[in-house]
């Protein structure tokens, strides 16, 4: 079980995707602060209560933050006792976009690390089990091309290994709850 902090230089674009015809990104972004109803209907959230909790967490009124993307896949891993991993990334901002520096999301990414390293270790000494858990908390820089605005954005890249996908995702659940919560509990501290 590990969690660090990285800083990438790749540029995120909101919306993402490549240039069409008439030079502007593909519109594949779905702003789920202003319509929190599609979170149900979207396609990494079918089947996925983890994911769907997650999403509805991050864009409550509430909630400071909003989602730009996300989703989350099962691998293969050639590990005498981890044949599955189970991958996922969700990548997040402040809904006003002005708060969106990197030290305001090198800082968001502080206090999930720590918040969310203690709680993943009071679930392992509760189950009394090591979890086979990565996460890696992403800052980069975010260009949001409808508000002709750049900025900075966080993702959460989580790895969680397991026998089987359903011990995977077991504790793959672990960490989205433990994550789910610190960011309740980073709202709470801005207020």
């Amino acid at each position: 079980m590990g969690i660090r902090i990285s800083q990438r230089d790749e540029v995120f674009h909101v919306p993402y995707g490549i240039p069409n015809s008439d030079g502007t990104p593909e519109s594949n972004f779905v702003d789920l602060k202003t319509h929190p109803e599609w979170v149900a209907v979207l396609p990494p959230c079918i089947g996925w209560p983890e994911t769907r909790d997650l999403l509805r967490t991050i864009n409550s009124a509430e909630s400071p933050l909003m989602s730009l993307a996300a989703d989350q896949a099962f691998a293969h891993v050639s590990h005498p006792d981890h044949g599955t991993a189970l991958t996922s990334f969700i990548t997040l901002c402040y809904a006003r976009l002005t708060h969106n520096t990197n030290m305001t999301l090198m800082d968001l990414a502080g206090f999930l690390n720590r918040r969310t390293s203690e709680l993943l270790q009071l679930a392992s000494d509760t189950l009394e089990r090591r979890l086979h858990l990565d996460m890696v908390l992403e800052v980069h820089p975010t260009i949001f091309h409808v508000q002709g605005v750049t900025g900075w954005s966080l993702t959460v890249l989580t790895a969680a290994y397991g026998r089987d996908q359903g011990a995977a995702r077991s504790i793959w659940g672990v960490g989205m709850k433990a994550l789910q919560e610190a960011l309740v509990e980073s709202r709470d501290q801005r207020e």
